[in-house]
């Protein structure tokens, strides 16, 4: 039966308006419906053997879910017992971070799965951590994809239909977080799951509300003042300034935090004090939108 909750503790010449993009306007039946607040996730157990990352758990007193890697482009049994424990401790909302097998590559290198070997991964992902999650009294959430995959989620229907299908099977009452795009939205009405979109504190977006690759010299903001003022109009505007100067809206219902950019204890810190009202994802049923667009809930 579902759904044991785990708890713890100026310049003068004239300049042109920039230009106004909308990302995905059109309601989904797969959003999942939150009556208030938005959720903010981390990613915790990203080390492996000896390598741990730093500042993981500096930032868990700000966020309200956390996505536990899973063994594939990192995390280990061992790793993954400790997170469990700093989830538990906080009280967060457990989330299964998902990859490409890639250890060495940190799954952020271009790999093309078969249909069946994609499924098959991420069916294995999602049994690991809920195995281990389920002897401390807790199951998953929420499922997150990672580096690569996460990317080609973005864009690729199919890749992002054979995953979101894939969690499904495993529990169909999980929530996927991705990108805030048309993809997601499509895959998780094909497969009949709740989406998630999200959005990024740290990382800079093109003028179609698609993330820069890692690769690209300007894909990643390292100024904590730079990070706070992307998430200031994220929070009050639902917007970002792309890399062109193009005012992207992006409409999202979680924001990531990574735990390994400049001051993240302080960034972690101010974007909880932006959002007072945060609130976790939930994978249970009432928390479905309803198709005809009225917000009441569909159970008591």
């Amino acid at each position: 039966m579902r759904r044991g909750r785990q708890k713890g503790k100026g310049q003068h010449q004239r300049q042109e308006q920039p230009r106004i993009a909308r990302v995905h306007e059109p309601a989904s039946s797969a959003r999942i419906y939150m009556n208030h607040g938005i959720d903010i996730n981390t990613n915790l157990g990203e080390g492996f053997g000896h390598y741990k990352v730093d500042n993981e758990a500096e930032i868990l007193p700000y966020v309200t879910s956390a996505n536990i890697a899973c063994g594939a482009h990192a995390g280990d049994p061992v790793h993954m017992e400790e997170a469990l424990e700093m989830v538990r401790y906080y009280g967060l909302a457990l989330g299964a971070h998902i990859g490409y097998p890639d250890l060495q590559g940190f799954g952020r290198r271009e790999l093309h799965l078969s249909s069946s070997e994609l499924r098959a991964n991420v069916l294995f992902q999602l049994g690991a951590l809920s195995g281990m999650a389920r002897t401390f009294g807790f199951e998953i959430t929420q499922v997150r994809p990672h580096g690569y995959l996460y990317r080609q989620m973005s864009h690729d229907v199919r890749v992002a239909t054979i995953v979101a299908k894939a969690i499904a099977e495993f529990d169909p009452w999980l929530v996927v977080i991705g990108p805030a795009s048309n993809p997601l939205l499509q895959s998780g009405e094909r497969a009949g799951i709740r989406v998630a979109p999200e959005a990024w504190v740290d990382r800079v977006y093109d003028a179609d509300g698609n993330l820069l690759p890692h690769t690209h010299s300007r894909a990643i903001l390292k100024n904590p003042n730079e990070i706070l003022k992307q998430a200031a109009n994220l929070i009050y505007k639902n917007q970002v300034v792309a890399v062109d100067g193009t005012i992207v809206h992006l409409d999202f219902q979680t924001i990531h935090l990574h735990a390994n950019v400049p001051e993240s204890h302080y960034i972690a810190e101010e974007i909880r004090r932006m959002v007072p009202n945060a609130c976790a994802l939930t994978s249970e049923p009432f928390s479905v939108e309803q198709e005809d667009g009225d917000p009441e809930l569909a159970f008591s």
